[in-house]
């Protein structure tokens, strides 16, 4: 059931009404926000919630729209983005702060009736975020920063002297070693698939290395992390950098291109060449390639990882989250 509590605003009921809706505003979504906040991406993120649990905000005239979920904790009744998730940005689309105010009061609303607080995260700190949390009547709460690396000036280098002398001191040990390292970057989908059952195994080395949980383990886990490689992918926005040594992959990583932006979207490395640091070595590779292309301003890692394992950082861009307690409706 779709219902409206103004003329302006639609409040998204059902999983039916959403998916409408998302149809209806894609090119809005991925025109506004990031990759992992792109119609692709909230499309990855319908498989694996439950169809019950999804509800969504709409304003006319593409103003704004959000697809949230329910879900239940120990703090009792929660309303989450299906943008963004697991340390990737989230989104909420608005053309203003003014359409971002409405939204928000909008989706409070009908956070309250359903019984739910708002824990809405991973937002960018922005104009539009904080105008939503003050129509939402809910609290701006810093998270987690996301590690950025800037496009180095004339005459500048792009690492540190020390990480250049380490680079050198690899590569002379692997070719002491007699040890063949090529490092390849494509966008070609077949070759992605191709190479996804090792990319699977690379991803869950570290962990069994150290005897702890994977991310894979469960159904829904690999589900969520295969839908979310795929999301990117049917946006056109997948590169895939590897690393093999001997013809054995070493390392890779999942590059996001953009105009201006380059995104890290995962790296992993297999700990049995850790001897030749093929993270760094690869991670090198994709932030020199990734400034070959002239639009490129930025490199960022989408996600707030821990700085001191970054070959090089230039600052830091700010997440928040919203929240707010859940409460009865009020009259608007």
């Amino acid at each position: 059931m779709t219902t409206s509590t103004t003329a302006l605003v639609e409040v998204l009921e059902d999983l039916d009404a959403v998916l409408a809706a998302l149809s209806r505003r894609a090119d809005v979504l991925d025109a506004r926000c990031s990759p992992t906040a792109s119609a692709a991406w909230v499309r990855s993120a319908l498989e694996v919630v439950p169809p019950a649990a999804v509800w969504g905000v709409d304003l006319g005239g593409d103003e704004g729209f959000v697809a949230l979920v329910d879900h239940v904790d120990d703090g009792g009744r929660r309303t989450g983005l299906l943008t963004g998730g697991g340390g990737y940005a989230a989104g909420l689309p608005s053309t203003s702060p003014a359409a971002a105010a409405a939204l928000g009061a909008a989706v409070a609303d009908a956070a309250a009736r359903r019984g739910a607080a708002l824990d809405l995260q991973e937002l960018p700190d922005d104009p539009h975020v904080r105008a939503f949390a003050a129509g939402a009547g809910a609290d701006v709460v810093p998270g987690l920063a996301v590690p950025v690396v800037e496009r180095p000036g004339e005459g500048q280098q792009l690492v540190s002297a020390g990480v250049r002398k380490n680079l050198r001191k690899t590569a002379n040990r692997l070719a002491a070693d007699g040890v063949r390292a090529e490092v390849t970057i494509s966008e070609d989908p077949a070759r992605f698939a191709a190479v996804l059952p090792e990319l699977e195994t690379a991803y869950r080395d570290r962990d069994a290395v150290h005897g702890i949980a994977c991310a894979l383990d469960t159904p829904q886990g690999r589900r969520t992390w295969w839908s979310r490689l795929q999301a990117l992918g049917n946006l056109g926005r997948r590169e895939l950098a590897e690393l093999r040594l001997d013809g054995e992959l070493a390392a890779y990583v999942v590059g996001v291109p953009g105009a201006q932006r380059y995104g890290i979207f995962e790296g992993r490395f297999v700990t049995r060449w850790a001897r030749y640091s093929p993270g760094r070595v690869l991670e090198h590779a994709v932030l020199q390639h990734a400034f070959t292309d002239p639009d490129v301003q930025v490199v960022d890692w989408m996600t707030g990882v821990a700085p001191e394992t970054l070959l090089t950082v230039s600052r830091f861009e700010p997440r928040t989250a919203v929240r707010r307690a859940a409460q009865r409706a009020s009259a608007r």
